[in-house]
């Protein structure tokens, strides 16, 4: 009897390491699922290039979307870790095209966008609603 009590004590003791384990373990930067998205509606390609802000090392995840042609959409999610992200858009409009930014998007949320506009005005890069 003895030792099957020393045994549910130790059982017990173990069970609530784990839980203060777990209760102090940090929670992820980037809420899972969330993403930026774009959807051409102007008249160019347009190009996005991602710069995500979070720990050392996380700079080996940005990466780029390119020629995305009028009408379609796509979307960049964040990395687990990431606390935000940069973006900057481009549009061919030749000669190195004009270059819209869009700064401190926090990766707690979705953020999404739509680009409009056309030659020879230039792109637009508009918030909308996700």
């Amino acid at each position: 009897m003895r030792g099957i009590k020393k045994l549910t004590h130790g059982a017990a003791a173990v069970g609530l390491a784990l839980l203060g384990t777990v209760a102090a373990a940090p929670t992820a930067s980037a809420s899972e699922g969330n993403y930026i998205q774009f959807s051409n509606n102007s008249g160019f390609l347009v190009d996005t290039c991602y710069t995500w802000e979070g720990p050392d090392g996380i700079e080996s995840k940005n990466y780029c979307h390119t020629s995305k042609p009028v009408g379609q959409t796509w979307k960049a999610y964040y990395p687990a870790e990431a606390t935000g992200a940069s973006v900057t858009v481009t549009f061919a409009m030749g000669m190195g095209g004009d270059k819209k930014y869009e700064h401190n998007l926090e990766s707690t949320s979705s953020h999404c966008f739509q680009t409009t506009g056309l030659w020879p005005n230039g792109g637009e890069v508009l918030s909308t609603t996700c």
